[in-house]
């Protein structure tokens, strides 16, 4: 298979305190912006890059930082329900180790996150497209200098390119939608992110302060993240008897020594955070924010950096 190289581009006070500094308002209602269309661009360069740091938020300064406009309401709010989530388990449990985990995947070739930008101008181009395409594992721990050699996973599902454009070496695009994964807990985790926004600062050396804002819809939420979440916490039970203590005694509502998604999502503590914040789908459940006023996703926010990388071609959008 042909190769090619290529470069570029978490009490009631603590509640109140989070409502405060960590949920973005809810947006008011507000005419909806004329769509326009989407246009894959027809030339360009192609760069490869491999994400070397996905970042999860678990302070309420990350929240805010990885935060972007999902819903693109006018008021450009900022949405990162998924944040304030995190922040609240990190406060209840002190010492829980979350980013660590997923760093740890990462930087061992576990998780493979693959990034493909085609631009006419790597610094200024109204017509870009970045896509996400899942990497297979890799048999030894990546270096992240450019002489890696990465494969996409031929069973992964296929995410369409995000579209959007390039202003003084920044993008800015979406909306679209992928599968992305993450660690948490040690407990991988896979998401369908719609209503995907992307922004990223895009140089030959890879890409910095990069942001992934999307929506995961309620039953995605409950069934694909919060079961992980509660495997991870039971993992940790196990492993280490100070952290189990605070565990128990925050989320063990039956007392049986373990912990459940319906404790978690019925928890006073975090019922801030099982609240959804936004409303992407219509009544027939079809993609078209802010439509029937009904709260059907949570907010996710991520932030990543990427480095040139090689891999081998078997998708091309």
């Amino acid at each position: 298979m042909k190769m090619k190289n290529v470069f570029a581009a978490a009490s009631a006070s603590m509640i109140l305190l989070l409502l405060a500094a960590c949920n973005m308002p809810e947006p008011t209602s507000a005419p909806m912006p004329t769509p326009t269309a989407v246009v894959m661009p027809a030339t360009g360069v192609e760069y490869y890059f491999v994400t070397n740091k996905l970042q999860i938020p678990i302070t309420q300064e990350q929240t805010q930082a990885f935060a972007l406009n999902v819903d693109g309401d006018a008021q450009q709010t900022l949405d990162n329900k998924f944040g304030s989530l995190l922040t609240l388990l990190t406060s209840a449990v002190k010492n829980i180790e979350l980013q660590s985990t997923l760093d740890q995947a990462v930087d061992n070739g576990q998780l493979v996150s693959l990034h493909m930008v085609k631009a006419d101008d790597a610094q200024n181009d109204p017509n870009v497209s970045w896509s996400i395409l899942q990497g297979q594992k890799t048999l030894s721990a990546p270096i992240f200098d450019g002489s890696d050699k990465f494969a996409l996973d031929s069973v992964a599902a296929a995410n369409q390119p995000i579209v959007g454009s390039l202003t003084n070496g920044h993008f800015s695009g979406g909306p679209g939608a992928a599968k992305v994964q993450m660690y948490l807990l040690g407990q991988p985790l896979d998401v369908d992110l719609i209503g995907l926004r992307l922004e990223a600062d895009v140089s030959a050396k890879g890409c910095a302060n990069g942001k992934l804002g999307g929506a995961v819809t309620v039953e995605e939420f409950r069934g694909k993240v919060l079961p992980p979440i509660a495997d991870g916490l039971n993992l940790v039970i196990q492993s280490d008897q100070t952290a189990a203590t605070a565990i128990l005694q925050a989320f063990d509502s039956d007392g049986n020594g373990a912990i459940t998604s319906q404790e978690l999502e019925n928890n006073p503590l975090l019922m801030i955070a099982f609240s959804p914040d936004m409303d992407m789908l219509d009544a027939s459940g079809n993609f078209n924010p802010r439509q029937d006023g009904v709260n059907d996703s949570y907010s996710v926010g991520l932030g990543f950096t990427c480095v040139p990388a090689t891999w081998e071609l078997a998708l091309v959008p």
